[in-house]
């Protein structure tokens, strides 16, 4: 299962992200700084977060859920 998540892996960068989800990139950076977003959507590369497209579409399939905020 990991090899063909491995083979299939494609990253967005939260510019890429804000389009997808066609909301302003200002919304993608609150709701990180908030910690609305489920983290398995999302890694941390040093300060940069990266979302994993397949799981990103998952969750938005699924509903898009956010979770309140802190």
């Amino acid at each position: 299962m990991k090899e063909e998540i491995k083979n299939n892996l494609t990253l967005m960068t939260c510019e890429e992200v804000a389009t997808f989800l066609n909301v302003k990139l200002s919304t993608i950076y609150s709701w990180l700084h908030y910690g609305c977003l489920p983290e398995h959507i999302y890694r941390k590369l040093g300060r940069k977060p990266v979302f994993i497209k397949h799981e990103l579409v998952d969750w938005f399939i699924d509903g898009a859920k956010l979770i309140k905020r802190r």
